[in-house]
């Protein structure tokens, strides 16, 4: 099974292995496809690996009208429910780590463990506003998810990843995803998306949880996910040296040392990689 609903959205999803269920949350303009490293280190540690595309992209369904975080939220919690997954582990990255915040903080039963990458804890700020109009407008434009996808690479991974045989299959498969996505889609989730804010809320989390930052991520600053890590109790947190935005594709072995060691454990004390 490939598809499921959610109203009256047909979303894509794609499972992997067995044991314990792990969900996987990709970022804005991106598609499950990012997590290409994961899948199979995560089925040979034991993972029931599911890999769902937000509407709007990848192969799931096109949207008319702002998508917001609890929209994305609500068709995770759907595809779940399809799967009768009372709770899994969730994983995401950018987009998708708001997106794992908004399901522990208001679904908390549904989340086992919690791994935060790359992310952020609010997007009510002026400078996130001005930024996600700034990615609406280009998505709108002629070859838009195109042009913010070549024009975003450099900042996403880092430099030895682009120039490795690796980057360039990884750049190859992503340039040609987004010359075949749906620009419209995409600026109405850029718009839909400003808003969250978990900033208070963020010592309510009970379950496990783990912050994961790219020493060289320009997007989301370590800073941003230390503050979470703080916020959290008991949270753990870890810095990838080296990893720029994207740090599960340019730092694939040390992001999967430290989600793997996170899953089948309890956090530990703030490390760096």
């Amino acid at each position: 099974m490939a598809y499921y609903i959610n109203g009256k959205r047909r979303n894509y999803f794609i499972e992997f292995g067995s044991g314990r269920p792990v969900v996987l949350l990709h970022g804005i303009s991106n598609s499950g496809r990012a997590w290409a490293p994961q899948i199979a280190p995560l089925v040979e540690a034991g993972f029931r690996v599911i890999v769902p595309d937000h509407a709007g992209h990848g192969a799931s369904a096109r949207l008319d009208r702002p998508f917001g975080v609890s929209d994305i939220a609500a068709d995770v919690l759907a595809l779940l429910d399809q799967l009768s997954i009372e709770a899994a582990d969730i994983i995401g990255l950018s987009l998708g780590g708001i997106v794992a915040l908004e399901i522990a903080l208001t679904q908390p039963r549904r989340v086992g463990k919690l791994i935060v990458a790359n992310s952020f804890d609010t997007t009510a700020t002026e400078e996130f506003r001005i930024m996600a109009e700034g990615w609406a407008r280009t998505f709108r434009g002629e070859d838009g998810p195109v042009k913010r996808f070549e024009g975003i690479w450099p900042m996403n991974v880092n430099e030895a990843f682009r120039a490795s045989e690796e980057g360039m299959k990884t750049y190859q498969v992503w340039h040609g995803l987004a010359a075949t996505a749906d620009g419209q889609s995409l600026a109405h989730v850029a718009e839909g998306i400003v808003g969250f804010d978990a900033t208070t809320r963020l010592d309510s989390l009970s379950m496990p949880v783990l912050f994961i930052a790219g020493e060289q991520d320009r997007m989301s600053p370590p800073a941003v996910s230390r503050r979470m890590a703080d916020r959290v109790p008991d949270a753990g947190y870890v810095e990838i040296q080296g990893a720029a935005h994207i740090s599960n594709a340019d730092s694939a072995a040390a992001f999967n040392e430290a989600a793997i060691t996170f899953l089948g454990a309890a956090p530990t004390s703030t490390t760096s990689v």
